[in-house]
């Protein structure tokens, strides 16, 4: 259905692309994984010429989109796309933000336009928001209502580009959970995503990108269980890691606590572990920020499990001089809610301070 053939793509500092050539069969779902300035989004906008490439070719259902002499229009039409920003219409309702291309572009009926939109909002689980505005939906109903949009052009396939990555974590398994549905009744789809649990739930084949080129590929099982490339490994490593330098003048715990939520709901999670995150932060940094000889600076890691719901959180505490689990930094109470909430919590000394370990 799609064939790109070495393709090559270029911005001020050089190529981004090179030589980049894949082939997507009808009904498929590629997921397309990959460092940040990789050229994942830059790959997707290709397909539907958003961004032209230098060299190469693009085939849709056998036609070169690259050609000067193609009716690019006619051939978008085949092709959806949900972004990360929803980009929905602030000034038009639900209804009409649905609507709008069907009668505009594709000269459908009203009526029969309405009522299509009523059987996709239904289907995206947003039955009777028909009237309100973008300003009265929250994220996640936000990027259905774009799904349900998209839908409504009857494309023949759907480019998502990192659909949940500017979400709240509590809103991003209602729009995963629409994607899948979608790719469960065989929409061909490509999608660019940082949440590789989803990329292994939903994938047929996973684009591994890197050094401006497709550096590996294969299966979900083959890619996140059996990487056979020492970028593929180092990468799978690192986005299982959540890192972050803290320091007392900057420090906000609540941004802290949401950064960390979201990171990890990207994995297998539990209620009581996004609770422990809002309780470290209460009960184990801010007494040890706070504290007249507490920390001055500290860096928090999250490495979340790929198939369990078995994360480990580490705090290096530099410059400390005595247990940060004991008082004068913690009481009694401080840990017994830690203890409570984790499976096991210790600290143990290091050259320049302490690092405290957090079974979640």
């Amino acid at each position: 259905m799609i064939d790109i053939r070495n393709i090559t793509k270029s911005f001020e500092n050089g190529p981004i692309l090179e030589n980049v050539s894949l082939n997507i069969k009808k009904g498929e779902t590629i997921v397309i994984i990959g460092g940040s300035g990789c050229g994942k989004s830059t790959l997707l906008r290709c397909i539907n010429r958003l961004i032209t490439p230098e060299k190469g070719e693009i085939y849709i259902d056998g036609e070169n989109i690259l050609d000067p002499n193609i009716d690019i229009d006619k051939v978008r039409r085949k092709m959806g796309m949900v972004y990360q920003h929803f980009n929905l219409f602030s000034h038009l309702n639900i209804l009409e933000n649905i609507i709008l291309a069907p009668v505009e572009v594709n000269k459908m009926n009203r009526e029969d336009a309405i009522a299509e939109a009523k059987q996709l909002l239904n289907r995206v689980g947003l039955s009777g928001k028909e009237y309100q505005m973008p300003s009265q939906l929250s994220g996640g109903q936000k990027q259905r209502v774009a799904i349900a949009r998209t839908l409504a052009m009857h494309p023949e396939v759907i480019l998502f580009d990192e659909p949940t990555s500017a979400l709240d974590p509590t809103m991003v398994d209602e729009v995963e959970n629409v994607i899948k549905d979608l790719v469960d009744e065989g929409m061909t789809s490509v999608i660019v995503t940082h949440e590789m649990r989803f990329a292994r739930n939903v994938g047929s084949r996973v684009i591994f990108l890197a050094n401006r080129h497709i550096y590996e590929e294969g299966t979900p099982n083959e890619i996140f269980d059996h990487p056979q490339k020492p970028l593929t490994q180092r990468f799978l490593y690192r986005s299982r890691m959540f890192e972050k330098e803290l320091l007392k003048e900057s420090l906000d715990l609540y941004s802290l606590s949401s950064e960390m939520k979201k990171f990890l709901s990207g994995y297998q999670y539990s209620n009581e572990q996004l609770k422990l995150i809002s309780i470290i932060d209460d009960e184990l940094l801010y007494p040890l920020f706070n504290h007249p000889e507490g920390v001055e600076n500290a860096t928090i890691r999250l490495l979340c499990s790929d198939n369990s719901t078995s994360h480990m959180m580490q705090i290096y505490l530099p410059s400390i001089k005595s247990d940060p689990l004991k008082e004068p930094y913690l009481d009694e109470l401080n840990i017994n809610i830690l203890e409570h909430f984790s499976h096991f919590v210790f600290s143990k000394p290091t050259e320049n301070g302490y690092i405290v370990n957090i079974q979640m």
